[in-house]
């Protein structure tokens, strides 16, 4: 049967590259025409705490995934949904790599369905239908690949929740942010710079996705009337390194992808390419590696007593002892334990003790494999709530700390708290101290 869509193509992609991506470009402007327009902000970004009004709000992610565990994706993306959202649907579709298993600690929402790119829509279908049952007042869907930035994990998604039920939107774009050939850069140039997606979708009763077939058809169902753009952008890692560059390259291609359209995310050429310095605040936290880090010398005690008071207050960072000139005892212990640390033995035994204690602070920080790094003492115990409240007021220019609290047996820096919970790691009393932090 004769299409007048793929004559056009045809006749398109006949021409040469330069013409071919102004032809593309007019036609996205033609789609989007609000995009040469300045919008004001949808949403303040600033003081995000959670009001009772946006806790309220039941919104579901919404995840098709295949093979994700092999690229890297999956477990980024699950823990920054587990943070924005009250439940997780995943459709796996084929995954050979574990990925739908290791989904299941995430959601018990599990879906499976034929690799078909051709027929996604149908697959998005079904997802939408199985997601409604589930009665969200707001769906939000990611790809594998991408998360929002971190203000919009903080709450940001929620206030736009909110805001849509009271301006009766229907739904909300965001901007994409690609990185490209690695995660510090991203693309800045045309396309690329351009993009939005209806990623937020209010549950009004009318979602419904077109099943048309073939390659980046409209990745949002039909029924959503007012449409508005959110100041939050969405981070791409799906062009973050040659390798996967080339492998979707190749995909595409295989599916039939041609042209300007291939051409442009070529990993041979770099012709036309402007790249910009990712701002890593805005990297989600859940993105972020976490590492604390603490000396030890002599003491299996203290060891055991920070690292468990750790594990039990902070989720999802890791721990990293700096066995400091420490005794055989204490490293024996650290290996038979299974307890992760580095070995650092000063040259200089003889030289003044602060001194060797801050080379061992030093080593510590340049050798711990996180983004963010927090030095802590083994004689420290911790609250519930502790790391999130550090890690929420973070930024590249910003060093925060924690309130203080200590036995008084010395005197205390100015805002350090004195209070006495026992001296010593027997003395402790985990009990009163956790009531006294939360009130």
């Amino acid at each position: 049967m004769f299409s007048i869509k793929k004559y056009i193509k045809k006749i398109v992609e006949s021409l040469p590259l330069y013409f071919q991506k102004k032809i593309y470009l007019a036609w996205h402007y033609f789609n989007n025409p609000f995009l040469a327009v300045s919008l004001s902000r949808s949403v303040k970004t600033y003081g995000l705490d959670l009001t009772e009004e946006d806790k309220k709000v039941r919104v579901i992610g919404f995840l098709k995934i295949h093979n994700e565990m092999s690229f890297g994706n999956l477990e980024r993306v699950l823990k920054h949904l587990k943070e924005i959202c009250n439940e997780i649907v995943v459709c796996d579709c084929e995954s050979t790599d574990g990925s739908a298993e290791f989904a299941k600690k995430y959601t018990e929402h599990v879906l499976y369905e034929k690799n078909d790119f051709q027929h996604e829509m149908k697959v998005k279908q079904t997802m939408l239908d199985y997601t409604i049952s589930l009665n969200p007042d707001w769906i939000f869907w990611l790809d594998a690949d991408e998360v929002v930035e971190r203000i919009g994990e903080m709450g940001g998604i929620r206030k736009l929740c909110v805001l849509g039920d009271k301006e009766k939107i229907d739904a909300f774009e965001f901007p994409e942010i690609n990185l490209w050939k690695d995660t510090k850069h991203y693309r800045d140039d045309e396309f690329w710079a351009k993009g939005l997606f209806v990623r937020l979708w209010k549950n009004n009763g009318k979602l419904k996705f077109e099943t048309a077939t073939g390659l980046h058809k409209q990745q949002h169902p039909v029924g959503l009337n007012n449409i508005q753009k959110s100041d939050l952008s969405v981070i791409h890692y799906g062009f973050s390194s040659p390798e996967i560059i080339q492998q979707k390259y190749e995909r595409y291609k295989a599916n039939g992808q041609s042209g300007f359209a291939l051409e442009r995310i070529s990993p041979s050429s770099d012709k036309g390419v402007v790249l910009k310095e990712l701002n890593i605040d805005l990297i989600p936290l859940s993105a972020l590696k976490v590492v604390v880090v603490a000396l030890i010398y002599r003491s299996t005690g203290y060891a055991d007593f920070v690292y468990k008071s750790f594990l039990k207050h902070s989720e999802g960072a890791e721990f990293l002892f700096i066995a400091n000139d420490a005794t055989p005892k204490i490293k024996q212990y650290l290996s038979e334990k299974n307890i992760p640390h580095l070995i650092f033995d000063n040259e200089n035994k003889e030289e003044y003790y602060l001194n060797r204690v801050y080379r061992a602070w030093n080593y510590g920080g340049m050798n711990a494999p996180g983004d963010v790094i927090v030095f802590v003492n083994s004689d420290m115990a911790f609250t519930k709530g502790w790391l999130t409240n550090l890690l929420k007021n973070i930024t590249k220019n910003r060093i925060v700390c924690s309130r203080l609290v200590e036995s008084g047996k010395l005197l205390s820096g100015q805002y350090a708290i004195a209070k006495n919970f026992g001296q010593t790691y027997n003395e402790f009393s985990e009990t009163e101290f956790t009531e006294y932090a939360e009130s």
